[in-house]
């Protein structure tokens, strides 16, 4: 079968989607603030963890589970809710964080974001940021009906598997690229000295906003 006919519908859910993607949320506050607070390594996991829920949110739309799940509100609003309090959580951790540091910058060093550079080799920490980066974005059941939305829309009827499996490899790819080079941006030595300066200010701005998108998820429906 030709595969030119499904090159537009392949270029236009990858623009819809980068064009989500590149919108500040709790996916881009949460990698943000990782990646100053410790080292690029660390970022680029969380942003291997949103990779890793993206993908399997947009595989249980393309499958039609999301649809299902939709359905079920117990189901739907429990996952919301708990997403919301993740968000305001780790939000009055950044908060906290922000009002309890001393006159030299220094501050206790947390599990998920740590005071000074992690060693390289501290797989614990690694994985930590990838749990992080994808309970944050699986725990926000709006990527369920983003998905389901843009798959009903974009997705032409009868669409072959091997165009499927095209579809979800992009997706995963331009997660992981995308939340991946904010960490670099924001892992680099010259941005992390600025963050230093800035530490408070900024932890308590992150802060605010993670738990004003917390709010917003719990108050939608």
């Amino acid at each position: 079968m030709d595969s030119h006919p499904y090159l537009p519908v392949l270029l236009q859910i990858a623009v819809v989607y980068m064009l989500a993607a590149m919108s500040p949320g709790p996916n881009f506050f949460m990698i943000t603030q990782l990646s100053l607070a410790g080292r690029r390594r660390l970022g680029a996991a969380s942003a291997l963890g949103v990779g890793t829920a993206s993908t399997i949110w947009a595989t249980l739309a393309m499958l039609g589970f999301a649809t299902v799940l939709q359905r079920i509100d117990w189901v739907y609003n429990g996952i919301r809710i708990a997403g919301a309090l993740y968000l305001v959580w780790f939000g009055f951790k950044l908060l906290r964080s922000s009002m309890t540091r001393n006159g030299d910058g220094a501050t206790a060093a947390t599990a998920d974001t740590p005071d000074t550079p992690l060693p390289a080799d501290d797989a614990g920490a690694h994985f930590r940021a990838w749990r992080t980066g994808l309970v944050t974005c699986l725990t926000n059941p709006k990527s369920c009906a983003y998905w389901t939305s843009v798959f009903a829309t974009m997705m032409p009827a009868h669409a072959p598997v091997w165009f499927c499996g095209i579809v979800i490899a992009m997706i995963s790819l331009l997660s992981a690229g995308w939340y991946g080079s904010v960490a670099l941006m924001f892992g680099t030595e010259r941005t992390q000295r600025g963050y230093r300066k800035l530490r408070r200010p900024f932890d308590a701005l992150c802060g605010a906003a993670l738990i004003g998108l917390g709010a917003k998820l719990a108050a939608e429906r």
